[in-house]
């Protein structure tokens, strides 16, 4: 019943409004004043009313879910998840989405699907399998072991069965019990205002259905099934991977926490490590190469750092400050399909800072020729 018609007040009426409303009508009838049979009956329902509006939480709850938030049981954090009440959505299918925004981060499944799993006839805990949650970390690679690949220990924590009772939560010998609170259903339903039904997983056994008995539970996990362990997870981290990328580990994330359904992923977040000597735009590398002045000149080879060692390539004379060349091939292979990338060499001619009188008398020869002098 609308405690607010009860009482003679509107939804917005203040908190002095509602008790001076209750106080009047107490007195009215009150079964030592008033003594009319259906007096003290109406009595009761004045006081359940009061009580339900003094209180803000409830007073809350009430404005938010109507008289489903009086009945036995009631969870209003049950529903909270939505971001909202009822009011204010423009259809069924704003309703849906508001309960739906968090689904990915469910396992798939979201409130809405919750509330309203009694239309398709099962209740939500035994809807489907919940997806454990994935793990995340990072590990800071060389620039040469992106290049190349390589493979890492990753230290990680991840939710498991506990081994002393298989993820029963059980001790020994004992058994589940059916839930009480929702008669091992999985679900527990309300009844809005207008008759409309909501079902949403039970608070009790989170949908499970049965429940372990006081003393039952497992002294390694509580009762949970589940506990946190520590352990190495080898990551192979394949060639080419550029800084910022994620190497994803199937099944060595958490186990879910309730039910049988697939293990969460490790995610590893790569770091790398700058190079001293290339600089990188996907495939490709760019190494600048100094060159004597004299090199540059009458030509000559020059060391040259590769990802698979140095090697000595020729310089053409007179090479000028800044041109190119080009080593296809010796770039970086691809992660996953197409062709290797090149190493592209920059010239970098080195001009002496000091000359000896000889290297002084000759390099005036190269110029008065050069001069028709």
């Amino acid at each position: 019943k609308d405690p607010y018609k009860i009482l003679g007040v509107d939804s917005k009426a203040s908190a002095a409004d509602i008790k001076k409303a209750y106080f009047a009508l107490a007195r009215k009838f009150h079964p030592d004043t008033n003594k009319d049979k259906s007096a003290q009956e109406k009595f009761v329902e004045i006081q359940e009313a009061y009580d339900t509006l003094k209180d803000e939480k409830k007073r809350a709850a009430y404005d938010q879910f109507g008289s489903a938030s009086q009945q036995p049981g009631f969870d209003p954090n049950m529903f909270s998840q939505g971001g909202g009440g009822f009011g204010g959505f423009g259809g069924f299918h704003d309703f849906a989405q508001a309960f739906g925004a968090q689904a990915g981060a469910r396992g798939g499944g979201s409130l809405f699907e919750e509330l309203f799993s009694s239309f398709g006839g099962a209740g939500a805990g035994r809807r489907a399998n919940m997806r454990g949650e994935d793990l995340t970390s990072s590990i800071t690679i060389s620039f040469l072991e992106s290049c190349k690949g390589t493979r890492r220990n990753v230290s990680v924590q991840p939710i498991v069965d506990c081994a002393s009772c298989s993820g029963s939560g059980l001790k020994a010998g004992m058994k589940k019990t059916t839930c009480s609170a929702c008669s091992g259903t999985g679900q527990r339903t309300f009844v809005i205002d207008s008759g409309f039904q909501m079902a949403t997983t039970c608070n009790v056994c989170k949908g499970a259905g049965s429940t372990i008995p006081r003393n039952g539970e497992c002294n390694s996990c509580g009762g949970v099934g589940k506990v946190r362990i520590k352990k190495t997870v080898v990551v192979d981290i394949p060639r080419g991977v550029e800084d910022g990328m994620t190497v994803r580990v199937p099944g060595a994330g958490d186990s879910p926490i309730s039910g049988k359904g697939p293990t969460g992923d490790l995610l590893v977040r790569i770091k790398v490590a700058p190079s001293k000597v290339f600089t990188r735009q996907g495939v490709n590398l760019y190494h600048e190469a100094k060159v004597p002045m004299h090199v540059a000149l009458l030509g000559g080879k020059v060391r040259i750092p590769t990802l698979e060692g140095d090697v000595d390539v020729r310089v053409p004379s007179c090479t000028q400050q800044g041109e190119e060349m080009v080593l296809k091939g010796r770039g970086v292979a691809p992660t996953f399909t197409g062709e290797t990338g090149s190493l592209f060499v920059k010239f970098s001619v080195q001009l002496p800072r000091s000359l000896t009188q000889r290297q002084r008398e000759l390099i005036q020869l190269y110029a008065d020729d050069i001069e028709g002098r």
